[in-house]
């Protein structure tokens, strides 16, 4: 399998408490690739020697990436194949330096994996969660009626408030290891939690209370993941 779903390996923990980040200017952006296994190796039994040292090629670039902190955060989805899918979060001057940051990606070169890339903003971050629980990340996308800022209510926008406070008690408790959204138009972005919780009975009970979920401003779909590769510490 291809190393972000193969390798587990997270750098020296950053201090517990969470960061929310603020770009300022001048300073590299951020952005997120998601990366999906082409048909050929949903079946681990497929792949081939080349294909492994590809995976190791893709390994070492993301840990090298990592140590000079441009990686944030990598990891991907314990599920098979067709389902599952890995993410890449990193800083980049800008979306051409991203998307050439992407390509070079051993994996994508190789044709092994296909990426999509979108701006991204970190709103919370804790590099040093509870440990000894399973993780889990869910994806948030807004319902159709949000698409358009003007159609937000007083209560939406409460609703919102509610939702990033538990986000940052949860990233002060350890729970929470990192959370954001894309940087597009209402019917393109999402947003995504990776979180720890004891079993995934809690971890749905986790995503369907987070109060944009339950005003139902937001649609959420839960995955177990694996964090492989993290930033030691936040900028």
């Amino acid at each position: 399998m291809f190393c972000i779903c193969a390798v587990s390996h997270s750098l020296d923990a950053q201090t517990p408490e969470p960061s929310k980040q603020t770009p300022e200017p001048g300073k590299q952006k951020e952005f997120i690739y998601v990366q999906r296994l082409v048909p050929r190796l949903y079946d681990g039994e497929k792949w081939t020697k080349e294909d492994k040292a590809t995976s190791d090629q893709h390994f070492v670039r993301l840990l090298e990436a990592t140590k000079s902190g441009q990686l944030i955060l990598a990891g991907r989805t314990q599920e098979p194949g067709e389902k599952t899918f890995g993410i890449a979060i990193f800083r980049a001057a800008d979306e051409a330096a991203a998307r050439a940051f992407m390509k070079t990606d051993p994996l994508v070169s190789a044709e092994l994996m296909t990426a999509e890339l979108h701006p991204f903003a970190v709103a919370l971050e804790n590099a040093n969660p509870e440990a000894g629980k399973p993780t889990f990340i869910y994806v948030l996308k807004l319902v159709p009626r949000l698409y358009d800022d003007k159609k937000w209510t007083k209560e939406d926008n409460a609703a919102l408030d509610r939702h990033f406070i538990r986000f940052q008690e949860a990233a002060k408790s350890g729970q929470l290891i990192l959370a954001g959204r894309t940087k597009e138009p209402g019917d393109k972005t999402f947003g995504i939690a990776v979180f720890r919780t004891s079993d995934e009975a809690a971890a749905r009970k986790f995503m369907e209370s987070d109060p944009a979920v339950v005003a139902k401003l937001m649609t959420a779909e839960l995955h177990p993941f694996s964090v492989h590769l993290q930033r030691k510490k936040a900028p």
